[in-house]
């Protein structure tokens, strides 16, 4: 969009370049009606410009907004990315504790620890400081 720009102010100047060279040369022909048709040029001109900043402006706008949508997405899905492992990750340990749980009956072993220990002190004092008893 800015090398039309460019390039549209680049023939517009070639044009009015050439007109006031056709006038400056002709000068002695040079009449009122030329000069209002350079000054409708002129005007004419600067009214392009104004439409065509008018115009990048606005496309400068909406491309900001874009990015800044764009980004506003990145940042939700990295955040639901993170959620979710942290999620997965708890359901994985409570599952893995609960498949050990029924293999091994790892409670029935703690309870049989814990009557044992009732005879044994040394035992006892062990399973107190690992908060098994």
């Amino acid at each position: 969009m800015k090398t039309l720009y460019k390039l549209t102010v680049i023939a517009l100047v070639i044009v009015f370049v050439f007109l006031t060279s056709i006038s400056i040369a002709r000068a002695s022909e040079f009449s009122q009606e030329d000069r209002e048709r350079l000054i409708g040029v002129e005007t004419t001109l600067k009214e392009f410009k104004d439409s065509v900043d008018r115009r990048l402006e606005f496309m400068q706008n909406l491309m900001i907004a874009m990015l800044a949508v764009f980004g506003g997405l990145c940042g939700v899905f990295v955040g639901l990315l993170l959620w979710d492992r942290k999620t997965f990750k708890e359901k994985a340990k409570e599952e893995a504790l609960r498949e050990l749980e029924a293999k091994y009956r790892l409670g029935d072993w703690i309870n049989a620890l814990r009557e044992y220990a009732k005879e044994r002190d040394e035992l006892a004092e062990i399973l107190r400081k690992l908060n098994l008893l």
